[in-house]
């Protein structure tokens, strides 16, 4: 419709896969690298995986116009809603062999002749699988064993298995270890980043013959980026509509705002809320994220009078019935700042033969963080392999409800070891019921002390440290802390800061200020500041004891308002606790602007770009520090000494004159500025599992399954 008004040959933004328009991104040129390697090897299998709408399709067709017919025939299957038997006689009709039986046996004979007739021409053949996540585990086996069929020293069938990060967690499983020893390459194909989303979009334009007619402004790339995620199809569906609003309003130049306007639009079609200036979530990206499906673990509770919430799980081998005797870790993450140090150390450990596979267990609390495909795309990190949503409830039912659950997991899967962190009460809780299970326990964070013991996270982090067998620490004062407490050196490790990794692989993906106020329809004047804007983040406030304390921290951030413009992303219940108050009534966005809480690489952004931020959480202390921006906390203690000692970080409590002091010495110098501590380098992920390997091999843990998985990387790394 818009093609003759713009000058195009052709529509550019079909949703149909075109492999006229591939596009050579760093993600797409390693995967197609790694099909083309496999076609080279001429034998086993090869695995690629990625999101809905990541290109895997258009790879693939790439692929067959690239190969070459005289010397392999390739043949495809689309649909794999298949049984064992579908299988066979899909295969055979994919490679358009007349079929001369029905049963298995003359099914079986009819394919291997013919593929013994192409060997004997010098072909040979090559079967590709789309969406394998939808085979049946049989139907997968009956793939491994045509696997088997051989002419001299010539593999006669090599299979390219394609699909969604389902499919990695299938292979995964006990039952197909012996597919995955002939697995001689795996890639996951991930988004793209901010250059390659425009570069894209560039591309696809050219194809038709675009000649800057429309004219494309460097903020609306930016937008089509925060708006998409970097995915292609969700680039194509918006970059399509955008198109088309611009022909019909008779324009030529396409801005940020109508980049913006239509994505909201979209949003709202697809059943998803459009964002407004009142609040609610930050807007993910244009596809409604994929919900997991749950499966309900029978509790202890069930049996009682009466109804009882009950917590919910997604795990592929529980729902099975199929305990996995596979030795494998397990990372435990229940919060923002679990899963930010949990994403490079699964990186980590994805790349090592000589370690069990890493598993990851999240848990949900209502009302807390919740790990959405968003986060999971920009952290590069892959779905649970097993999820916990709790009930609604208090924060001690939540722990009884998480041990209860996890008694019963480790009941059926017994990892080597668990991996928890810091003091929070999923650490403590996985730390409990590992201990009665007899698995050791890896504490990451070990040994940091506010020495404020009537703080849970205190007696959670301590708890945790002696129950721990390999401790690993961030700061070298943690040591002096687990030495006044009697816990043996011998066991205590300095690796740094995991969270120095996370951001160093995020940064590229942290958007600027201007394109997050954008998206939930506020202003930017205040971005234009002589002084900037400060940053406050603060931890659920609905916790605090009094009113009292509450007005009075309003009150100070009311003040420091008027001296430099503060945004403040806040959650939801904290937003309304502090409306039922009536403690924001009468503030002016232009000293306080409050928005919901935002991803990750929203926050990045916001913090690498203001002039300092006030919190009382520890995690922001830490990022404060890495990004060089003054960091006020408002507690009189901190458990991150180092960030204090070395950092960027001052302690000042809600002392108002304190605060004024702090806020008015940024103003004039700049603030405090400091140093990174001492392997907050970026590097922390590799020795801690350098660490890991050496300890699993002193308790004996011998991995024979990663020996044949050498070669197969199931990590998100492009």
């Amino acid at each position: 419709m818009y093609e003759n008004h713009f000058g195009f040959t052709s529509a550019p933004f079909l949703l149909n896969p075109d492999p006229s328009f591939f596009f050579d991104s760093k993600g797409h040129s390693s995967a197609l690298s790694y099909l083309k390697f496999g076609l080279y090897q001429a034998e086993g299998f090869i695995v690629i995986t990625g999101d809905i709408g990541a290109g895997k399709t258009t790879l693939v067709r790439t692929l067959l116009n690239d190969i070459d017919n005289e010397k392999v025939v390739a043949a495809q299957l689309v649909s794999t809603q298949l049984e064992a038997g579908d299988l066979l006689r899909a295969s055979i009709t994919a490679f358009g062999i007349p079929s001369k039986g029905s049963s298995k046996a003359d099914l079986i004979s009819t394919l291997e002749a013919y593929l013994t007739l192409l060997a004997t021409q010098k072909k040979r053949a090559v079967l590709i699988v789309d969406e394998a996540q939808n085979l049946s585990r049989d139907a997968i086996e009956e793939l491994r064993m045509l696997s088997n069929f051989q002419f001299g020293n010539q593999a006669l069938l090599q299979s390219f298995l394609i699909g969604q990060p389902e499919l990695r967690t299938m292979l995964l499983s006990r039952s197909l270890e012996q597919l995955r020893q002939r697995v001689i390459a795996s890639y996951h194909l991930g988004p793209m980043d901010r250059d390659e989303t425009r570069r894209y979009i560039e591309h696809r334009l050219r194809k038709v013959g675009w000649t800057d007619n429309p004219h494309i402004s460097p903020e609306a790339f930016d937008e089509f980026y925060e708006w998409t995620s970097g995915i292609p199809r969700r680039i194509n569906l918006l970059c399509n509509r955008v198109l088309l609003g611009t022909f019909l309003a008779g324009e030529h130049d396409i801005s940020a705002a109508t980049v913006s306007r239509i994505a909201q639009e979209i949003r709202a079609e697809i059943g998803e809320p459009a964002v407004s200036s009142g609040g609610g979530s930050a807007p993910p990206a244009i596809a409604p994220a994929v919900t997991l499906k749950e499966s309900v673990i029978p509790t202890l509770t069930q049996g009682l009078d009466g109804p009882v919430p009950t917590s919910s799980w997604s795990a592929p081998d529980i729902q099975a019935g199929n305990p996995p005797d596979t030795p494998f870790l397990l990372c435990l993450t229940g919060s923002r700042t679990g899963c930010l140090r949990a994403a490079p150390l699964l990186k980590a450990l994805a790349t090592r033969s000589d370690l069990p596979p890493a598993r990851l267990l999240h848990i949900d609390t209502p009302g807390h963080f919740e790990l959405t495909q968003d986060w999971s795309e920009h952290l590069g990190l892959r779905a649970p392999d097993y999820r916990l949503r709790l009930p609604a409830g208090t924060g001690l039912s939540h722990l009884a409800a998480t041990l209860q659950q996890l008694d019963q997991l480790f009941g059926q899967h017994h990892p080597v070891a668990i991996v928890v962190q810091a003091g929070d009460d999923t650490a403590l809780a996985g730390s409990l019921a590992a201990q009665r299970h007899g698995i050791p326990i890896v504490h990451m964070e070990a040994g940091l002390r506010s020495f404020d013991r009537s703080r849970p996270q205190e007696v959670n982090g301590m708890m945790c440290d002696h129950m721990g067998e390999l401790l690993f620490t961030s700061e070298w004062v943690a040591h002096d802390n687990l030495a006044r407490e009697g816990i043996p050196a011998d066991r205590v490790l300095f690796v740094g800061n995991l969270l120095m990794d996370a951001i160093r692989n995020m940064l590229p993906q942290a958007s600027p200020p201007k394109y997050t106020l954008r998206q939930l329809n506020q202003p930017t004047d205040i971005l234009k500041s002589k002084h900037g804007v400060g940053v406050v983040y603060l931890r659920q406030l609905d916790g605090i004891a009094t009113q009292a304390e509450l007005a009075a921290l309003v009150d100070i951030l009311r003040v420091v308002g008027k001296d430099i413009p503060l945004i403040w992303p806040m959650h939801d219940s904290t937003r309304t606790h502090l409306d039922h108050l009536g403690l924001l009534h009468g503030i002016p966005d232009h000293q306080i602007m409050v928005l919901p809480l935002i991803p990750y690489h929203k926050m990045i952004g916001l913090l690498g770009n203001s002039a300092c931020v006030l919190t009382n959480s520890s995690t922001i202390q830490e990022e404060a520090t890495i990004l060089g921006v003054p960091c006020l906390t408002l507690h009189n203690y901190t458990e991150r000494r180092i960030t204090v000692e070395q950092g960027t970080n001052i302690a000042v409590g809600l002392n108002a004159s304190v605060i004024s002091r702090a806020v008015a010495e940024i103003l004039r110098g700049g603030g405090k500025k400091g140093r990174l501590p001492k392997f907050w380098d970026g590097q922390t992920a590799v020795r801690m599992t350098e660490h890991l390997v050496a300890w699993l091999k002193s308790k004996g843990v011998v991995h024979p399954l990663r020996s044949d998985l050498a070669s197969v990387n199931f990590s998100s790394e492009q």
